[in-house]
């Protein structure tokens, strides 16, 4: 029959392997956190990524886009100036037009980004 000692001696080894037990769990979901973590920010970071490589192609485009539509405009009423001028306030137009619905389009954004990130959950699971 074991005496007071080895009972205690018993508990304690027991409550030792429990709380060892406890925080490798711990130490683990941390860890799992962090990668779960890490995945989403580089995920995030990519999509960002790609999105800044196809916005800056648009804009290149769309620069040589409006730079041609100003020549042609100057040679249709004659006057390169009055080309460059009607593009520039037309510019000024559209730069009006998306700071005037600046709410709306942050919205828009906020809004597709989490629809990416509950589909990458979803994807997860």
């Amino acid at each position: 029959m074991p005496n007071n000692s080895e009972k205690d001696h018993n508990l304690s080894s027991l409550l030792d392997d429990t709380r060892l037990e406890l925080l490798s769990y711990i130490n683990k979901r941390i860890r799992l956190f962090k990668l779960d973590a890490y995945e989403k920010a580089s995920m995030s970071a990519s999509i960002l990524g790609y999105g800044l490589i196809v916005a800056s192609i648009v804009s290149f485009a769309l620069f040589f886009i409006l730079l041609g539509l100003a020549f042609l405009i100057g040679e249709i009423l004659g006057s390169q100036a009055a080309g460059f001028g009607i593009i520039a306030l037309f510019s000024l137009f559209l730069l009006l037009v998306v700071f005037i619905f600046r709410g709306k389009i942050k919205n828009a954004i906020l809004s597709g980004t989490i629809k990416i990130i509950r589909k990458m959950e979803t994807d997860e699971k």
